[in-house]
């Protein structure tokens, strides 16, 4: 966890959403500080001026409604893959939305 790699979230209802990281563990661990964050009323990275992004309304969505919510590495690879990597995991998770699947947040 302490590696570069790729993650999901699986929103039941939601949707999936496909991430990159430098280093797994603290990314994923920023996701529900974040919703925390949100739900406070306290601005994303100290920031007024910036919007949380849809993941983060989601995951907060979620969390008041109770729906199912999973992370999970899809892998750990090179950190100057990582973009390239998200990229082919979107488009993978983009052709399973398209046979019937969940939607995909990060093209919403």
């Amino acid at each position: 966890m302490n590696a570069a790699g790729i993650y999901e979230w699986r929103i039941d209802g939601a949707g999936v959403y496909i991430g990159k990281a430098k280093c797994l563990r603290k990314r994923i661990r920023a996701y529900p500080n974040n919703v925390r964050r949100m739900m406070n009323g306290r601005p994303w990275h100290g920031n007024h001026a910036k919007d949380y992004r849809p993941i983060h309304h989601a995951l907060r969505q979620a969390y008041v409604s109770n729906a199912v919510v999973s992370v999970a590495v899809l892998e750990v690879c090179d950190p100057a893959e990582r973009a390239a990597r998200e990229r082919f995991w979107i488009a993978m998770r983009v052709q399973e939305h398209l046979s019937g699947g969940p939607c995909v947040l990060n093209v919403i």
